[in-house]
């Protein structure tokens, strides 16, 4: 990079173009954030273009923008730490911070369970007890997370012992439709009711598929960037695509001989062998091709034309936090009873067109807000809080 400003910028471009694929995967999904029941199962796919869409998404932004977002997380807080020497007072202010991005969470959570602010807000202690790491201790138990090892080293347990792995697809069917009721045609105090008490098992959920892992690896991660000024040397992200793309092949290839050995060997393939060996893989192809974006995004940015372009991803990046809780806000606004109760009423190519649209909305209204602003206003709330006195909000 040639200058701060420059390295300043791309991570907000990059958190900016993060939270494109976050909406457009929320929006596909319609906010529903869960198993629907059987009865409702195809409730996003009612034509070959909604099928084809749902395709896209699942390989190429599911999963994958959730990691670049907290990879920025963790690089954000060697940024504050870096900024304060790792003072006493910016750890217990940070500490607080979390506390109050966990008040935000839980609020977000009771409109839409899929928030993830508040897993953020638990995990981010992590970077407190971690920060102290030795470069390369740093680096290994970051990957080890990332690759989702915990999950795959009890997942393997699971499978020589016998148990039945816990992967909550055989799930009750009276509470999903009841749940799926409520969001479609409850009311807004059932809604929250019903989100309230969706806290614990999305805490399991991300327990049992290994994300919780992934997330903490990611924030690790980012710290290490940090630390090495990742952000300085052009080729490190050069090398990343390399290693995505080399990753990317393991995971074909890895597919192509799990399915023959099956095949020739007659392996019944049971649930624990799916989740160990499929798992494995889907979460090595995120990893990989969420790096490949990464560093495509950070080597357009040295062109001057895609600069100028990539450049509008980032006002919403700055803003990230008010972005995120906007499209919840406009997505269950549509989709929710408490709003139009659009729900199964139109198929994935829709909301992905819809999407597009907020998230266009969403650019002109921050430059807006930013030309005349110093925070986005829940990066104001945010901060207001986490210093117990109102900020300066206006630009002088």
């Amino acid at each position: 990079m040639s200058n701060r400003q420059e390295r300043i910028e791309i991570i907000d471009v990059l958190r900016g173009f993060t939270l494109l694929g976050i909406i457009l995967v929320h929006f596909t999904e319609q906010y529903y954030a869960g198993p629907p029941p059987k009865i409702h199962e195809n409730y996003g796919m009612h034509n070959l273009a909604d099928m084809i869409v749902q395709v896209i998404i699942g390989i190429f932004i599911s999963g994958k923008f959730f990691m670049i977002f907290s990879f920025l997380f963790g690089l954000s807080f060697f940024i504050q730490l870096n900024k304060s020497d790792g003072s006493k007072s910016f750890l217990i202010r940070f500490a607080w911070r979390l506390i109050c991005l966990f008040v935000i969470g839980m609020i977000h959570h009771l409109h839409y369970r899929g928030d993830i602010l508040t897993i953020y807000a638990v995990l981010g202690f992590g970077l407190l007890l971690f920060y102290k790491l030795p470069d390369k201790a740093l680096l290994v138990v970051s990957l080890l997370l990332v690759l989702n090892i915990p999950s795959v080293a009890m997942r393997l347990f699971d499978l020589v012992s016998g148990a039945t792995p816990n992967v909550m697809m055989d799930m009750e069917q009276k509470p999903l439709e009841i749940y799926y009721d409520t969001v479609k045609s409850g009311t807004y105090f059932e809604i929250l009711k019903a989100n309230w008490y969706e806290l614990k098992s999305k805490f399991e959920f991300q327990v049992v598929i290994g994300r919780i892992y992934i997330t903490m690896g990611l924030f690790l991660l980012g710290l290490y960037a940090g630390r090495k000024k990742w952000f300085d040397q052009i080729q490190i992200f050069k090398k990343l695509i390399r290693y995505g793309l080399w990753a990317l092949l393991g995971c074909v290839i890895a597919a192509g001989v799990s399915a023959l050995i099956i095949f020739i060997a007659k392996i019944e393939m049971t649930q624990g062998l799916q989740f160990l060996v499929g798992g494995f893989i889907y979460d090595v192809f995120n990893a990989a091709l969420a790096s490949i974006y990464v560093g495509l995004i950070v080597l357009a940015f040295q062109k001057e034309r895609r600069h100028r372009l990539l450049m509008n991803f980032y006002e919403v990046g700055r803003m990230g936090l008010t972005t995120y809780l906007m499209q919840a806000l406009v997505g269950t606004l549509l989709l929710f009873s408490f709003g139009l109760g659009l729900l199964g009423e139109y198929g994935a190519a829709i909301w992905t067109v819809i999407a597009f649209l907020v998230f266009g909305l969403q650019i002109v209204f921050s430059k807006w807000w930013l030309s005349r602003f110093q925070y986005g206003p829940a990066e104001w709330l945010w901060r207001s809080m986490t210093y117990l006195k109102l900020q300066p909000m206006k630009k002088h």
